[in-house]
C-alpha cells in the first residue's frame, strides 16, 4: 500500500496551479436519513445527499490576486462572478499513479492574514457543486 507525504501536493483552480500552497483540505460527507420505526429496537438509516467542501493556505502574492479576481469579482463590472470552476487537487503529487481529487467549486471565500513576523497569508474556500471525483494521475 502506497503512502505519500504532503511536501508536493499540487491544487489547480480554475485551470491554474496556485502557486505557495501551504495546505488544503477538501471534506467529502454523506448525509443520512432516519428510517427508524417506532417497533425497531436500534435507530437505521438510509444514505442521504452527498457534498463535499474543501480550503486552501497559500503564502499571498500578486499571481494568487490576478488568478482568483476574475472568479470572485468577475470583470470589475460584476460579470461572470460567482461562475463554477474545476478543481483538481493531488494531495501527494502529480506523479503517474498518484491520487486525485477533482470536480466544479464555487469559490465561497477568500481571507488575507498578515502579521508583523510573518508571511501575508490567503485562505480560499470552496463549495462542490456536482461531484468529487477520486481517481490516479495516468502516465503521460
Amino acid at each position: 500500500m502506497a503512502t505519500y507525504t504532503g511536501q508536493t501536493g499540487v491544487i489547480s483552480v480554475g485551470g491554474s496551479n496556485l502557486a505557495e500552497v501551504t495546505s488544503f483540505t477538501i471534506d467529502h460527507t454523506v448525509n443520512t436519513i432516519e428510517s427508524t420505526a417506532m417497533s425497531d429496537q436500534y435507530r437505521s438509516y438510509k444514505t442521504g445527499m452527498k457534498e463535499w467542501t474543501g480550503s486552501a493556505d497559500i503564502i499571498y502574492d500578486d499571481t494568487v490576486f490576478d488568478n482568483l479576481a476574475a472568479i470572485l469579482i468577475g470583470d470589475g463590472a460584476g460579470q461572470n462572478s460567482g461562475a463554477d470552476v474545476a478543481i483538481v487537487a493531488y494531495p501527494g503529487g502529480d506523479a503517474t499513479g498518484s491520487p486525485k481529487l477533482s470536480g466544479n467549486v464555487l469559490v465561497t471565500g477568500f481571507s488575507v492574514a498578515s502579521e508583523m513576523e510573518g508571511m501575508v497569508t490567503a485562505t480560499i474556500s470552496f463549495q462542490g457543486t456536482g461531484p468529487l471525483t477520486f481517481a490516479e494521475e495516468p502516465a503521460p
